[in-house]
C-alpha cells in the first residue's frame, strides 16, 4: 500500500474543520488481543544505505504480559530488537507488562529493520506485520519519516528532507491510493513501567 501521509494530513485536517472541529479519526492505531499500537514510524534509510528503524508506542490492555518477538515483511532481510539497557531482563524480545504503557523512540528502545529492499518515499507508509507471543500477528502500516526525524511526524525534519531532494508533484499519488488517518505526533516521553528484552545480536531473517 502506498500512501502519501502528508497529504492525509491535510485532508484529515479538512475533513475535521467541516465537521465542526471534532478533530482527527484515530486510523492511525492497531488492537489485537489486549494490545493497542499506536503511530507506528521509521526513519527513512539514508541514500546508499538499506537499514532503518521502527518506532511505536505500544499499550497493553490485557490481562496478562506480551512480548514482541519478530517483524515480518517480504521487504525486508532481518530485524534486530533493540531494548533500553535498564530494561533488558527478557531474551531475544520487547516485553509489554500488562497495564503498562510502552514507547519505543529515539534514544530507548527501538526495532532495527535490516536489509530492506524496497520502500516508499519519505511521507508515505510501510506495511509491516509485528509478531507477538501471545496476540499473534498484527498488520501495520508505518508512517516513513525523514531520515534524521526526531519524532513522529518531525515537520522540521520533513522540510530539511524536501528541500535537499526537491520533492515535487510527480510524487503526489492517486485519489485511491490514500485513507484518512490521525496523524497527531507520536513522540511521548516514556512512561509507566517500560519495556524489558536484551539487544539482539547478529539480525534475524524475515519471514
Amino acid at each position: 500500500m502506498s500512501i502519501d501521509r502528508r497529504r492525509v494530513l491535510l485532508l484529515s485536517g479538512a475533513a475535521a474543520l467541516a465537521a465542526g472541529g471534532l478533530g482527527f479519526a484515530n486510523a492511525h492505531e492497531y488492537e489485537k488481543g489486549g494490545l493497542k499500537v499506536e503511530h507506528p514510524w521509521l526513519r527513512a534509510p539514508r541514500d546508499g544505505e538499506s537499514d532503518a528503524n521502527l518506532f511505536m508506542v505500544v499499550y497493553n490492555r490485557g490481562d496478562a504480559a506480551d512480548r514482541l518477538i519478530g517483524v515480518k515483511s517480504p521487504e525486508i532481510g532481518g530485524f534486530d530488537l533493540h531494548v533500553a539497557p535498564q530494561f533488558a531482563v527478557a531474551a531475544d524480545a520487547i516485553f509489554f507488562p500488562n497495564g503498562a504503557k510502552v514507547t519505543l523512540a529515539p534514544g530507548g528502545s527501538f526495532v532495527h529493520l535490516s536489509g530492506i529492499k524496497k520502500i516508499n518515499p519519505v511521507g508515505w507508509g510501510f506495511e509491516l506485520t509485528l509478531v507477538f507471543e501471545k496476540a499473534g500477528e498484527m498488520l501495520i502500516d508505518a508512517a516513513i519519516d525523514a531520515p534524521d526525524a526526531a519524532h513522529a511526524h518531525d515537520a522540521e525534519a520533513m522540510e530539511r528532507w524536501e528541500k535537499a531532494n526537491s520533492r515535487g508533484a510527480a510524487d503526489t499519488p492517486r485519489e485511491g491510493d490514500m485513507h484518512q488517518e490521525d496523524h497527531r505526533s507520536g513522540h511521548e516521553e516514556m512512561k509507566g513501567p517500560g519495556e524489558m528484552g536484551p539487544d539482539a545480536g547478529e539480525p534475524r531473517q524475515a519471514q
